[in-house]
């Protein structure tokens, strides 16, 4: 930016109120709204465009910012609220970091002002669980990005809540934009005690990062609360592996807090597998210790229920679920969010033999419609995600695999995905056996289709796939050697019969695909094309098209008799633009084969013989002509180069006006000839034979070849017509040479 579009920039907002460290409230001159301006020494500039031209409820929005030499200036939402530490320090205060049980209405309980009964106004357990889910929604905007923004320093005094209860992310000095690849952060930033491990500089960081910080925070927030413990122990594991994957999935499990949890639920805590946050495992649990207690008749139906009841529901819940997922964009971040949550509520190692199945089934269906879409990251994180919930590395790596596998054979890159299903089967992979026997029927498959369609309908560049497709089936050990040698035989023949056809470019097509597969003898293909451009070559020779053959025997080299042949296609080419007049072309085609014949000699004729036709107008190529026969001692070259040298006129007149006895006529003479770069003066003589009148007129410029002089003729005082009597115009150069003469009527045209 400009010191001038600076002081423009600057010059829209008043300054209201100065902070410290350099910030000030603003005003916006044309709207009067108030903004918050601040400058940033350290900042990513990217942030702020990205937060400038996207715009969300739970983040503060930037209005505009500019370069100031090495520093941002930023003119940000000026936020009307307090701070979520200023919130906490005054609930806890209040309350001892107890949290309210808000029985009573939401307005009764947020109604409570400051200073009541001498005591801070304490926050309730539901305004805290909705500032968490509000934050998470920032964040989820935040890391929606492409790429995602992380914040990199959230805690309570980095979160705005507004008058009316609305949560604003601020302050993005140490955000980043999350670099794929990158191994660790170039700059540590964060707030010690609340900064996940990798801003030290241990690795990179990404979503996850500010996950940890918002666990951090849900520790302040809930203390004591055995869910919040639990959602907060997660989210702050030192591997971000194993973290929470997303905003949106902490939501989901913030939204489950209980404010209490009951004695029945701290002591099923200890069973191994139980998730008192897991509504459904909540009522299996009561369920089971109902059916303890009760007589020997509900045992029995509590049986009955376990054994055959439930798990049919369980499966239909499962299908139904998973059903669902097919309506999902796998472009958007809500795929991966389902996929999350289903892998929540259905553990894996509870499945029976066929959910299990259709859990893998559906999982693959999904991740290759992302690599479809071609959004391959996402099916990444769907791996990861069923990995980190459901354990079974190798099972997820091997439903990954399949997808991109079922993907590239439908996409035809054939040996990629068979030699992917090949190896999984080799490795013993789940379900890897019955994968590879379906892929490598598709390859087949579709390897006689494409082969049908090339019978059927010459479809050459169908070569290279029909080509791959078998040499995929060989390399995995299912070759069908006859069938790809019968293939073989189709190609050559077909190409045969273009040649007979002399349709010589579809020839070449096939023999060029055939030799881009890679399957075949490439020498004995490259002298296939050879011969084939050949023939095309001797065709085009006999049908006397020169051109054609010319380039086509030339491109050969030295392949048969081509030069050669090459020479005598440019020589007759040469001699029918000569007999045309196309003489330059003649020349220079001529001059491309010295040596030939009488090349040299014919080149030099037809240069005589255009310098003789251009002699009285001589152009560039003229001079050109005529100074090479002459070096070259050329018969009669001398004396028609003093043919050219000299100097010719055209003389054109007509009507410069003529108003009564007022009359006025111009003579022009167009100079040409005359030796390279010459120039001379031009003298008119008019003489009128009628009145036994003569005038001559010289202007005493100097002219060159192919301008023009012109003279006005002129009789303002006379009885008779200036254009009814023929005249005589004599044309001289330097020293009195004549180089024109015109008689007649002068012309009446304007």
């Amino acid at each position: 930016m400009t010191e001038l579009e600076k002081l423009c920039e600057n010059a829209l907002y008043d300054e209201i109120r100065v902070l410290e460290d350099g910030k000030s409230v603003v005003r916006d001159v044309p709207t009067g709204k108030l903004y918050f301006k601040k400058t940033l020494d350290v900042y990513n500039e990217h942030v702020y465009a990205y937060l400038r031209e996207h715009k969300n409820r739970n983040v503060a929005g930037i209005q505009a910012y500019w370069k100031d030499g090495e520093k941002l200036v930023v003119i940000e939402e000026l936020i009307q609220g307090r701070t979520l530490d200023e919130i906490l320090r005054e609930s806890e205060n209040a309350g001892s970091g107890s949290l309210v049980h808000d029985a009573k209405s939401d307005a009764g309980a947020k109604g409570e002002e400051s200073g009541r009964n001498g005591r801070a106004e304490t926050l309730t357990f539901s305004d805290r669980i909705d500032y968490l889910t509000q934050i998470c929604d920032g964040l989820s905007f935040l890391h929606a990005a492409d790429p995602p923004i992380i914040h990199r320093d959230i805690k309570a005094s980095n979160i705005m809540v507004t008058d009316d209860g609305i949560v604003k992310i601020i302050d993005y000095d140490a955000a980043k934009i999350y670099i794929a690849g990158q191994d660790k952060d170039t700059m540590m930033i964060g707030t010690q005690g609340l900064a996940a491990p990798e801003q030290y500089g241990f690795a990179q960081s990404n979503v996850r990062t500010d996950l940890y910080a918002l666990g951090k925070l849900i520790e302040r927030m809930l203390p004591g609360n055995v869910d919040a413990k639990r959602i907060a122990e997660k989210a702050t594991e030192m591997d971000p592996k194993k973290r929470y994957t997303s905003a949106a999935q902490m939501k989901g499990q913030i939204q489950r807090i209980r404010e209490h949890t009951s004695a029945l639920d701290q002591r099923l805590e200890k069973i191994p597998g139980f998730d008192p946050m897991n509504k459904s495992h909540r009522v299996r649990a009561r369920i089971a210790l109902a059916g303890v207690v009760v007589a020997a008749v509900l045992i029995l139906a509590g049986v009955v229920w376990g054994l055959f009841v439930y798990p049919a529901r369980q499966e239909e819940a499962i299908r139904a679920e998973l059903s669902t997922m097919q309506q999902y964009e796998v472009k958007d971040v809500q795929i991966l969010t389902a996929v999350e949550e289903f892998a929540g509520e259905h553990p894996y190692r509870r499945m029976n033999a066929g959910q299990k199945q259709a859990v893998r089934d559906e999982m693959e269906a999904v991740m290759k419609r992302c690599f479809k879409a071609g959004k391959s990251e996402n099916a990444n994180q769907i791996r990861d995600i069923l990995t980190n919930n459901y354990g079974e590395e190798a099972t997820w790596k091997a439903v990954h695999s399949y997808a991109k596998a079922g993907w590239d054979l439908d996409d035809d890159r054939f040996e990629d995905g068979l030699v992917a299903l090949y190896e999984q089967k080799e490795a013993g992979a789940v379900d890897a056996q019955q994968h590879w026997e379906a892929g490598a029927a598709l390859t087949l498959e579709k390897a006689r289709e494409y082969t049908a369609d090339f019978k059927e309908s010459n479809a050459y560049r169908k070569i290279k796939l029909i080509a791959n497709a078998y040499m995929a089936l060989e390399k995995c050990g299912a070759g069908q050697k006859e069938e790809f040698d019968a293939a073989h035989e189709q190609f050559l023949a077909a190409a045969e019969a273009e040649k007979k056809a002399q349709q010589w470019s579809n020839a070449r097509l096939i023999y060029e695909q055939m030799q881009e597969a890679g399957a075949w003898d490439s020498d004995e293909l490259s002298e296939l094309i050879k011969e084939t451009d050949y023939e095309q070559a001797e065709a085009a020779l006999a049908k006397e098209d020169y051109n054609e053959a010319a380039s086509k025997y030339s491109a050969l080299g030295d392949y048969k008799d081509a030069a050669e042949k090459a020479s005598e296609s440019i020589y007759r080419k040469a001699a029918r633009e000569a007999e045309n007049g196309s003489y330059s072309a003649a020349v220079s085609s001529y001059k491309s084969i010295p040596g030939y014949k009488d090349s040299d000699e014919r080149a030099r004729e037809t240069q005589y013989e255009y310098c003789e036709n251009t002699q009285e107008e001589p152009t560039d190529t003229t001079y050109e002509y005529i100074a090479e026969l002459v070096d070259q001692g050329y018969e009669g070259a001398e004396d028609l180069r003093e043919e050219i040298y000299k100097w010719h006129v055209s003389v054109s007149t007509g009507m410069a006006y003529s108003f009564g006895s007022m009359q006025s006529a111009f003579i022009r003479a167009k100079l040409s000839g005359g030796p390279p770069d010459g120039s001379t003066t031009i003298t008119f003589r008019i003489d009128d034979p009628t009145g036994n009148d003569s005038d001559t007129w010289s202007d005493g410029k100097e002219y060159k070849s192919g301008e023009t002089a012109e003279a006005n003729y002129s009789e303002e005082d006379s009885t008779y017509n200036l254009f009814d009597r023929s005249y005589k115009i004599w044309i001289y150069a330097d020293g009195g040479e004549q180089i024109g003469y015109w008689e007649g009527m002068i012309s009446t045209e304007f």
